[in-house]
């Protein structure tokens, strides 16, 4: 009877993880796009870095906490100018007789450890970006990326009611490598006004392997389309509404609509609801031309809310090598 209730506990903790909160759960996505989408590497001309952390639940020992690190370049010239002479400078936009725009490369990558209970999944990924213009103003990029995931158990964390159990004992002993790989593909259809990408994860769905002799059902693949519209209120503000879709097999269909308000490219605000499960609340700031900070707080809707003090998420982002339009 132990054994199967240990086992019913351990798939209830994956099931949760990988079905519920899409492989892991973040809320500043629209903040640095690349760790939803791949294919958003090498939008900006600069090296972007980023960094978070995320707390969930807060107030509930052992809830879920996450950190990432990513990284992603342009390789390549992304436009052609053609001045009239040499001697034009680049402030005199009206000088040039044509401004080209080309197709270029980009890469990335990034590295996450998402800890909940006893259990830590450690992820990796490297992608390859190609932009490729279709108009004067709408871009597509497609990016396939190779991902690394392994499950690793704490046994300091684990808590058992009977110490000595043989069954507990059991699968401690008998936990082998739990790596897995994995490989994604993403799209990015962009334009000044508008944006639309889709996104994968777990898409080899490999079996999950908890020790030598304990081997779940494979591991369901993760779909996201997101959309987003660029509307100019003024000179000094733009509200950029959108939605974003989740899609897993056997698991309830989820979406996030999200609004966020820039004011003068130095300030924004934002709000997400999170179908049957959060509101968030968000705010950031460019500190420099280099250095960007954001915050969210996720307000809880379900009956868990009730035991925790919600979740906090911290971001920051370096914009390096920067040859866009200086901010200060």
């Amino acid at each position: 009877m132990i054994k199967y209730l240990i086992a019913s506990i351990i798939v209830l903790l994956f099931a949760v993880k990988s079905n519920a909160q899409q492989v892991y759960q973040l809320s500043q996505y629209l903040q640095n796009l690349y760790v939803l989408n791949s294919a958003t590497a090498g939008l900006h001309d600069y090296t972007e870095v980023n960094m978070s952390y995320r707390k969930q639940w807060v107030g509930i020992n052992n809830s879920p906490t996450t950190y990432y690190l990513s990284v992603n370049t342009p390789i390549g010239k992304r436009i052609e100018i053609n001045p009239q002479s040499s001697s034009v400078r680049i402030s005199s936009p009206a000088a040039y007789n044509s401004v080209t725009r080309k197709s270029y490369h980009a890469v990335g990558g990034y590295i996450a450890q998402d800890s909940y209970g006893p259990y830590t999944l450690q992820l990796a990924s490297l992608s390859y970006t190609f932009h490729l213009p279709l108009t004067r103003d709408l871009s597509i990029s497609f990016s396939p990326s190779v991902g690394y995931r392994n499950v690793m158990f704490n046994q300091d964390k684990a808590v058992v009611e009977f110490g000595g159990d043989p069954t507990y004992d059991a699968y401690v002993s008998t936990r082998g490598n739990s790596a897995q790989m994995d490989v994604n593909a993403a799209f990015w259809l962009y334009h000044p006004k508008f944006f639309v990408g889709y996104s994968s994860a777990q898409l080899v769905q490999d079996r999950l392997k908890l020790t030598n002799q304990i081997t779940f059902e494979e591991l369901k693949a993760h779909h996201n389309l997101i959309a987003g519209y660029n509307h100019k209120i003024n000179r000094n503000l733009t509200l950029t509404p959108s939605v974003l879709l989740r899609y897993v097999d056997q698991a309830p269909f989820a979406f996030d609509l999200n609004f966020r308000l820039d004011y003068q490219d130095l300030y924004w605000a934002g709000l997400s609801y999170r179908n049957s499960n959060s509101i968030v609340a968000m705010i950031g700031l460019h500190l420099s031309n280099t250095l960007r900070f954001g915050y969210a707080f996720d307000f809880g809707l379900t009956s868990i809310q009730t035991r925790n003090a919600g979740s906090h998420e911290v971001m920051l982002g370096l914009n390096l090598f920067n040859k866009e339009k200086a901010i200060f």
